[in-house]
């Protein structure tokens, strides 16, 4: 009766309750306070059980032919936990860390674009990343599978465009829109970042909506060289990333 259950979940992505699948995935979870509801264990693959002694009470072993029926993926180590979606962050209660560094993503569409996007955003220390337009679910498995877990222990927010450049406004923080403006687009390397800043990038297929080109303090573009006139949101999004992050640390925004 789980294993029917599980499948249906999984087939309507539950906006309410969400599956991990995969030991690291699993792992990083936990370690963002978020509390498995149901562990589904294939004795046949998974050999890890000092990680899961303390959830005995909630944990279902089953035979290797009834996890392949809701398993995505051939290296998950055996493990898929069902998890229900905590609380959802808001901007208002954040502390703004001194020299903010923030990614506004508007409208991303693909999950494995956004979970890459968040894997990148994490190795380079970004403080927090607000999403707007969302097209795609945050707990979507190609999200946390490419994101390797670090979705559920960074800073998420999920807001309207509105209420976002409200805050950051109020908050004195600089707003660099990705796009392309006749007279007011700059290219990523000739231009210089404030150490209170917000990089905004667009969809896939449509860019950031009009609204940041009107309100922002700076439009960036990444030169082009051949030919070809776009590149994927999360290569461009590494690209502009660390380009800020050595910026930061030629003038120690630390």
């Amino acid at each position: 009766m789980k294993i029917k259950k599980l499948i249906k979940i999984n087939k309507k992505n539950n906006k309410k309750i969400f599956l991990v699948e995969g030991i690291k995935e699993f792992e990083m979870a936990i370690k963002g306070n978020f509390f498995p509801i149901e562990i589904f264990i294939c004795k046949n693959i998974f050999h890890q059980y000092n990680m899961i002694k303390s959830f005995n009470d909630i944990v279902c072993f089953i035979n290797i032919k009834a996890f392949q029926k809701f398993s995505c993926r051939k290296n998950s180590g055996g493990i898929i936990a069902l998890f229900k979606k905590e609380v959802s962050n808001n901007l208002r209660n954040i502390k703004v860390p001194k020299n903010p560094f923030i990614l506004v993503l508007d409208g991303i569409e693909k999950p494995g674009n956004l979970g890459s996007i968040l894997r990148t955003a994490d190795a380079a220390g970004v403080h927090f990343i607000i999403l707007c337009n969302t097209k795609t679910y945050i707990f979507n498995p190609n999200v946390i599978r490419c994101s390797l877990g670090c979705v559920f222990t960074k800073k998420i927010f999920v807001e309207e465009i509105k209420s976002i450049i409200a805050w950051l406004q109020e908050n004195k923080i600089e707003i660099a829109v990705t796009g392309f403006h006749k007279k007011k687009s700059i290219e990523l390397y000739q231009t210089q970042f404030s150490s209170h800043l917000a990089i905004v990038l667009g969809s896939e297929s449509k860019g950031v909506s009009k609204i940041w080109l009107k309100i922002a303090h700076k439009i960036i573009t990444i030169p082009m060289f051949g030919n070809i006139d776009s590149m994927n949101v999360s290569n461009a999004t590494s690209i502009i990333i660390y380009e800020v992050i050595r910026q930061r640390k030629l003038h120690n925004f630390s």
